[in-house]
């Protein structure tokens, strides 16, 4: 029964490849791994970054915490999941470019919108955050939930702290998710879950390594880490147990203006707020 629902979720996605060709010009080789990540999230595993997450939350999500209702109301089912994805792909830009209007155009309706965003800010909120058993926990954190690169090989140790206890290491060029960050550390994750705590000074966004034509070498979450001594403390297998614990976060919030007009001529104006999600994606608030 269960392969049958993974298979029919998949078809859903397949279903919507002509109406992803149009969004934020993703290719073929793109969309491939956009419905690879699908099928891993239906699956049950890690939901991975970029357009595959977003998909794959259009496919476990309502569409109208990822657009607003009114716009939502104007367009088909297909232009509801297109221009969700648009608007994650714009807010999902850096904060200094983010300011530039971001155009939609549906693959078969029609329909066009242009969608502006306005001064980021923060808001405090409670989120979830899973961490192996002896990794400390912190009262609160900033969001991040993006790929960070080790400049170097660096310890990775299990409180915010430089006399905190090394749990592992990890060379240089290793990319993990990072969850957060508490003042000058942090939080390194693997699978969603927080596997200790890495200076900021070693590290850097996946980002800014990229613009400087340096490729991760290897991911933190593909790794078999049960295999090196520095990173085997980051078996989620070998631990038979995981701290679920509350934190007051701090994530960033952005006010955005979605401009429509519908396949039929008409016109709408939405004026609604997003902010960033534990999983990453942004949603309304």
């Amino acid at each position: 029964m269960r392969k049958k629902f993974i298979v029919s979720m998949l078809a859903v996605a397949i279903a919507t490849s002509a109406g992803c060709a149009q969004m934020g010009n993703i290719n073929k080789q793109q969309y491939g791994t956009a419905i690879g990540a699908v099928a891993g999230a239906v699956a049950g595993s890690f939901i991975g970054s970029g357009n595959g997450k977003i998909i794959a939350v259009l496919l476990t999500t309502t569409i109208g915490s990822l657009i607003g209702n009114k716009i939502g109301a104007m367009l088909d089912e297909q232009d509801k999941q297109a221009l969700a994805l648009r608007t994650q792909q714009a807010l999902n830009q850096s904060a200094t470019t983010s300011t530039q209007p971001v155009k939609w155009t549906s693959a078969h309706s029609g329909a066009t919108a242009e969608i502006v965003q306005g001064k980021e800010f923060t808001q405090s909120k409670t989120v979830e955050v899973k961490r192996a058993p002896k990794i400390a926990a912190v009262p609160s954190l900033q969001l991040i939930n993006e790929p960070y690169m080790t400049k170097s090989s660096s310890n990775v140790r299990s409180a915010p702290n430089k006399n905190a206890g090394k749990v592992g290491g990890l060379k240089a060029g290793t990319e993990f998710t990072a969850v957060g960050s508490t003042g000058d550390w942090i939080l390194v994750g693997r699978k969603g879950v927080t596997v200790g705590y890495v200076h900021k000074d070693l590290v850097q966004p996946s980002s800014v390594a990229l613009a400087k034509n340096i490729k991760p070498a290897v991911n933190l979450d593909d790794m078999n880490v049960a295999a090196d001594k520095e990173t085997k403390a980051f078996d989620l297998d070998a631990i038979p147990s995981l701290q679920t614990q509350q934190v007051v976060a701090e994530t960033s919030c952005r006010p955005v203006t979605v401009s429509l007009k519908a396949a039929n001529g008409d016109n709408e104006q939405e004026n609604n707020t997003f902010c960033k999600q534990a999983n990453g994606t942004w949603e309304l608030i």
